[in-house]
């Protein structure tokens, strides 16, 4: 969960490649924002990891001009717990070039959970 905004689903961070699907949900439902990011993963450290990114977000029910931006995300995510790592808190800062030819820059803080298949 980012913020109020979104909402977000990721593949595996332990990998050096993973995905990510956001839904910023807090709109008209008509007006619903989605976005698919790829992200280049760095090694994870004691207390962090960090990543940066590339996608594209769009307007899933605009038939007219779906698509909204490209983004740049990069994130910090930090394990403030030692010992239960599963839980992590997340900073993501990202300039999204707008279609229209507008830049600007977006952040979002949240609560991440993975779930770890046993034995990680």
């Amino acid at each position: 969960s980012y913020s109020i905004y979104s909402l977000g689903i990721n593949t595996s961070q332990t990998k050096a490649v993973s995905g990510e699907a956001k839904i910023f949900a807090n709109r008209d439902f008509d007006d619903l924002l989605l976005e698919l990011d790829f992200f280049y993963n760095f090694k994870e450290r004691k207390y962090h990891r960090f990543s940066v990114g590339a996608g594209i977000n769009s307007f899933v029910f605009d038939n007219l001009d779906p698509f909204y931006s490209i983004v740049i995300p990069t994130q910090l995510e930090v394990f403030p717990l030692k010992d239960f790592r599963q839980l992590s808190l997340m900073l993501e800062f990202a300039p999204q070039i707008l279609i229209d030819d507008d830049l600007v820059f977006r952040h979002l803080w949240g609560i991440r959970y993975t779930f770890a298949k046993k034995g990680e």
